[in-house]
């Protein structure tokens, strides 16, 4: 019995296997990552956008500086700061806690 489409078989390339980054944030436990978007929605929306420009896309503090039309400085500030206010509220358990 012949195969339904043959001539497709020829000509199917196979992509190469992704590489995945080694992601170094910390959030290689199942859980982790939801539980950070979970908190960092509940920051003020200041320090929200530059956590999530800086350590869930990866801009650099100059892309985040130019994005949203604030200084280097200030943008390291309101990092720190979220990242501050995130560490409290997995301490608190405000958000419960991934195992």
């Amino acid at each position: 019995m012949r195969p339904a489409y043959p001539a497709r078989q020829r000509f199917m390339t196979h992509a190469p296997a992704l590489r995945v980054r080694k992601d170094a944030s910390g959030f290689d436990q199942p859980g982790v990552f939801q539980c950070t978007i979970l908190r960092a929605l509940e920051l003020p929306r200041t320090h929200r956008e530059v956590f999530l420009l800086r350590d869930i896309q990866g801009h650099t503090l100059q892309e985040i500086a130019a994005i949203l039309g604030i200084s280097i400085e200030t943008a390291r500030v309101r990092l720190e700061r979220a990242r501050r206010e995130i560490g409290q509220m997995a301490d608190s358990g405000a958000l419960g806690r991934a195992q």
